[in-house]
């Protein structure tokens, strides 16, 4: 995936910002399920003694852009 595929953190502190406002946007959801996962995984390789380093921990802190929901087709 390429760099712009991924949330930025400038983008994250906006999310959070919504959050606390209490208006949230749609794709936000997935955002927020994908920070928990992450997290969560994080933790369990800290526990582990398996966190990576480098390029690889990177790659496992990014958060990829929500998908965008199929334009619904009409029956016509």
């Amino acid at each position: 995936m390429k760099k712009e595929d991924y949330i930025g953190s400038e983008e994250i502190e906006a999310l959070i910002e919504r959050a606390e406002a209490r208006s949230l946007k749609e794709g936000d959801g997935q955002i927020i399920a994908e920070v928990i996962k992450k997290t969560l995984m994080i933790e369990q390789l800290v526990k582990e003694g398996k966190l990576p380093s480098g390029r690889k921990f990177r790659r496992l802190l990014a958060i990829p852009r929500p998908k965008k929901p199929e334009e619904k087709k009409s029956d016509e």
